[in-house]
């Protein structure tokens, strides 16, 4: 616990980073704008990038910003205080605050004034323990010598903060305070639980030498009937007006006059965030009628100019420094914002420099507009800083250009490309990520929609990201996929035998390789073995004679799961059976699809909201539920369901059918491709092969697809969960939690993980789906369920529709 909190701040400033402005919706792109851009090499926007090493200041930085004509970073510590420190450009004249913390304190948006005093928001919070003895009196919370500390604020506090604003504290005072709370802390977090906690609040002012000047009280001030309180944004201007932003408004704080308002939200839902510009020009960002909003804010009379217009929606984070009159960060690049033109320049370029910012970012301070201080975020977001300078376009070395395409890109495919990027001297990488085209107006799914028929039409990138809904037999049949296997043939580093055989070999098409799957999971049914001793299949008959037996209610014999996701679910896992792309065949008018629309119609249109309260955590242990449709990614998530969720033996029986085939299914948790059209398809290749690198599958969390990494995973299975701690390997309890109860989950048996590494073995079928298909099907059931047609009438109409589609997409 105490670590925890006293990770609070970075912790905090990376959400800030990871959730930063985002619109209602993406700022709609015109056609092929995005992959044109991509595709062009550009000098303009390349900047090297230095970590910035400055004796005393340490290696993770929390936040930066500008002061004045100085940079300013918060850092904090493993000693219970936050430091802030303030230097020159350069990294000379290093000052330094350090501010008294505790385990149960956060402070919010540190930062310090041109005169080197330090203000905060300061979040404490009060912890009740399981089994802990409580009192109706208020606890003595003074020192020795009378003086209260930010850490033991209590109620003496309050009242005297309604006669005056301020009280000075001695810093012994504060450090003791400190102190204390880490020995109570001690002694509760190993043995005992927190079941409530009690928050105040307080506005801090802290004196270039850590002494606390004064401390207001903001849940009195504005909250004092609320358990929660909370100030969206506070600032201090470069001339020392103080602004908060919080529900009601936006006010000025001084201690002779205390608050006032300059901005009343009149009962209005506004988050009002204070940005600083050039020379102390001020700025606010908030969500508006026209969506995410730039403007300016004259915090003397409270006006707020019009919204800019070069925003749209989108992921943006704002900045000062010198040069433009504030910068705009997205999630590619840096601009220069002109307010009188109400212009953006772009300045840097995260791909072409090389930076592994995934998302927009505030961090960061603009020397001028070819320099930059910034903070940037390694592989488990310690924040370190670094030194930008614009790369003259002369000096920057020719690379061809590859692009990569996706709806959505995440961090790892990132951190991938950047990795690629940095190590190769004849070619860069470039992000096409199509949910761009997605927009407030239209549907969400139309960058979905445009990379589909991006892919069809041949206008693709070269290395693919496929989505699970994507209809990739299609594609494939079609020839717009790279054939891999030559590559896996002659490369020295990855060959097919490095994988597990039958899941790399179920992913082929006509023995033939045309997407990498660097990862995995199970896609099955199960149910406890007592019911299906020696079976690995089970028919729809024997799902109904099995509920009759057992008398359990047939609405919950599957858990909570309405009709169309059963319906949806069995297209998935079994719907593959049905179509033979490769003879484009359908067999939609089979019994055996009949027979699975027949059974669909047992389950509720819609759950009711009481069936949350008859459906408990416990229905699978106490036989309540029987079939438990699922997906299961690793071996400790099997263990989980085993242990935890069943309390009992096991089987990973399928989903039903007549086919007497166990339909489980490998399902991808990750498709890469690359285009047949690329005019770089070796360079492609160094690039996805990396998805197969040992240093990438060590990583793979669920099921990885090498040999190595697959056994390793499973190894590691038997023995208990860890943690690194520098070099120190810590272990811990692997818990699962039923309702209330707290179940400890034993590592898995030797026998346990050859159990399911021998049934994944054994798979060969993959999960797949196809959103036009899957719209056929569900639109003619339709039919079926409201009584106008029977069972076998709606499959004969699906197999003519469907049989058309798959002869019209082969």
């Amino acid at each position: 616990m105490k670590g925890y909190l006293k990770r609070g701040l970075c912790i905090g400033m990376a959400m800030a980073l990871a959730f930063s402005f985002t619109g209602c919706g993406k700022e709609k792109k015109p056609d092929n704008e995005l992959l044109e851009e991509a595709s062009k090499a550009s000098k303009d926007h390349v900047f090297s990038v230095n970590a910035v090493d400055i004796d005393g200041l340490p290696e993770n930085i929390n936040r930066i910003g500008a002061i004045g004509d100085r940079v300013y970073a918060v850092s904090s510590s493993e000693d219970d205080y936050v430091y802030v420190y303030t230097f020159n450009p350069d990294g000379s004249d290093l000052k330094t605050t350090k501010i008294p913390s505790a385990y149960n304190m956060y402070y919010q948006n540190t930062c310090p004034d041109k005169d080197g005093n330090v203000y905060a928001v300061c979040y404490k919070y009060n912890y009740e323990y399981e089994d802990e003895e409580t009192s109706d009196e208020p606890a003595d919370e003074t020192s020795e010598d009378g003086e209260i500390g930010v850490a033991h604020a209590g109620e003496e506090a309050a009242e005297e903060k309604s006669e005056e604003a301020s009280e000075e504290v001695s810093e012994e005072a504060l450090e003791e305070a400190s102190e204390e709370t880490s020995e109570e802390v001690s002694e509760n977090e190993e043995d005992k639980e927190i079941v409530d906690s009690e928050q105040e609040s307080y506005f801090v002012k802290y004196d270039s030498e850590g002494k606390l000047l004064y401390q207001v009280d903001l849940m009195k001030e504005f909250a004092s009937d609320e358990d929660y309180f909370d100030v969206h944004d506070f600032t201090v201007t470069d001339d020392g007006i103080i602004l908060f932003s919080m529900e009601k408004g936006i006010f000025t704080y001084s201690e002779e006059n205390g608050f006032k308002t300059v901005v009343d939200n009149a009962g209005q839902y506004m988050y009002y965030y204070f940005q600083k510009g050039f020379n102390g020009k001020l700025f606010v960002s908030y969500y508006g009628d026209t969506g995410y909003c730039l403007s300016t804010f004259d915090p003397k009379d409270g006006k707020i100019g019009e919204p800019s217009k070069v925003l749209g929606n989108g992921d943006y984070s704002f900045f000062g420094g010198n040069g433009y009159d504030l910068y705009i960060s997205d999630n590619t690049a840096f601009y220069g914002y002109d307010a009188a033109s109400d212009t953006k320049t772009k300045i840097l370029d995260y791909v072409d420099s090389d930076i592994q910012l995934t998302n927009s970012t505030s961090f960061a301070v603009a020397i001028s507009d070819v320099e930059f201080l910034a903070c940037i975020p390694d592989e488990e977001y310690n924040f370190h800083l670094y030194r930008l300078n614009k790369i003259p376009p002369e000096q920057v070395k020719d690379k061809q250009i590859l692009t990569l395409g996706g709806y959505y890109i995440d961090y790892d495919i990132r951190r991938l490309v950047y990795d690629f990027n940095q190590k190769s001297n004849d070619y860069k990488i470039k992000f096409v990520d199509y949910s761009a085209f997605d927009n407030e107006e239209g549907s969400d799914s139309a960058g979905a929609d445009k990379f589909n028929m991006d892919i069809i039409s041949g206008n693709t990138p070269d290395i693919i990201i496929i989505g699970n809904q994507m209809p990739v037999d299609s594609y494939i049949n079609k020839g717009l996929f790279l054939d891999l296997t030559p590559y896996f043939e002659k490369d020295p580093d990855i060959s097919e035998s490095d994988m597990v055989t039958n899941v790399f070999d179920a992913l082929k098409t006509n023995g033939k390789t045309y997407q990498v799957v660097p990862k995995f999971m199970i896609g099955t049914m199960l149910v406890k073995t007592k019911y299906v001793e020696g079976k690995d299949t089970i028919t729809f008959d024997e799902c109904k004679k099995l509920i009759q037996e057992t008398g359990v209610n047939q609405q919950y014999a599957f858990g909570i799961i309405p009709r169309s996701a059963f319906l949806d679910e069995g297209l998935k896992y079994a719907g593959k059976n049905y179509i033979d792309w490769e003879n484009k065949t359908c067999h939609f008018d089979s019994e055996s699809f009949v027979n699975f629309l027949e059974y669909s119609k047992n389950f509720m249109e819609e759950i009711p909201d009481s069936a949350y309260d008859t459906v408990k955590d416990t229905a699978y242990l106490n036989d309540e539920a029987l079939f438990n449709i699922t997906s299961i990614n690793s071996f400790r998530a099997y263990n989980q369901y085993k242990k935890g969720y069943f309390g009992s033996d096991v089987t990973m029986i399928g989903y039903p059918n007549e086919l007497g085939v166990n339909s489980s299914s490998i399902y991808p948790l990750l498709r890469v491709a690359v285009s047949a059209q690329s005019k770089n398809k070796d360079a492609a290749w160094d690039f996805v092969k990396k998805f197969y690198s040992d240093e990438y599958q060590k990583e793979v969390y669920e099921f990885p697809i090498t040999k190595a990494a697959f056994e390793e995973s499973g190894k590691l299975a038997t023995q208990k969960p860890f943690y690194m701690d520098g070099d120190e390997k810590v272990e811990y309890d692997d818990y699962y939690y039923r309702g209330d109860e707290e179940i400890k989950l034993e590592p898995m048996s030797l026998e346990e993980v050859a159990e399911v590494t021998n049934f994944i073995k054994s798979l060969n079928q993959v999960y797949s789906s196809n959103d036009s298909i899957d719209s056929i099907i569900t639109e003619e059931a339709s039919a079926f369920y409201s009584g106008q047609k029977t069972a076998k009438e709606v499959a004969d109409i699906i197999q003519s529709r469907v049989s058309i589609y798959v002869n019209e997409n082969s």
